[in-house]
């Protein structure tokens, strides 16, 4: 998944920006393998896959770039799958009932993150409206986002 999410952002770049984008996202996709064998690795990964597009939005300057929410879900995504692949390489097995849970909570993940980003780009381009509509929307993005943090947060650590 971060080997097409670099195809992908390398593939909407500008001429200028498409090789570097692409660079950076192949070293994050060849980083995520190794980090199901060394998992502090996975935080290289993420940040030079989203290196290439903060390199893309640096070098074509988009208005409002709607495609923020499909990197992000990406990113999430592979964190997860990652972290996953890591447990079930590993020596412990996983438990029972997990070979569906575990696929449906990050498939779930990821859709809630694809969600919750079109909900903030929604808020950021209805910024130059003001009323009470606009503070509700915003409101429940900012609560959805810290449910979502706090549900991270208590997940237990790979290995404890």
């Amino acid at each position: 998944m971060a080997l097409g999410l670099a195809v992908w952002l390398a593939l909407v770049a500008s001429d200028d920006a498409a090789a570097p984008v692409l660079i950076l996202g192949v070293i994050g996709a060849l980083l995520a393998a190794a980090a199901v064998v060394w998992p502090a690795l996975l935080v290289l990964a993420l940040a030079m896959s989203g290196s290439g597009y903060a390199l893309l939005l640096g070098v074509d300057e988009p208005p409002l770039d709607v495609r923020v929410a499909g990197v992000a879900a990406c990113l999430l995504v592979v964190g997860e799958l990652v972290g996953w692949a890591h447990e079930l390489w590993s020596t412990t097995r996983d438990e029972p009932g997990g070979e569906w849970r575990r696929p449906t909570w990050i498939a779930a993940a990821g859709a809630g993150a694809l969600l919750l980003v079109w909900g903030l780009l929604a808020i950021v381009d209805l910024a130059r409206v003001e009323g009470l509509a606009v503070e509700a929307v915003g409101a429940a993005c900012a609560l959805a986002a810290l449910l979502v943090v706090r549900r991270l947060a208590r997940r237990p650590a790979a290995g404890s």
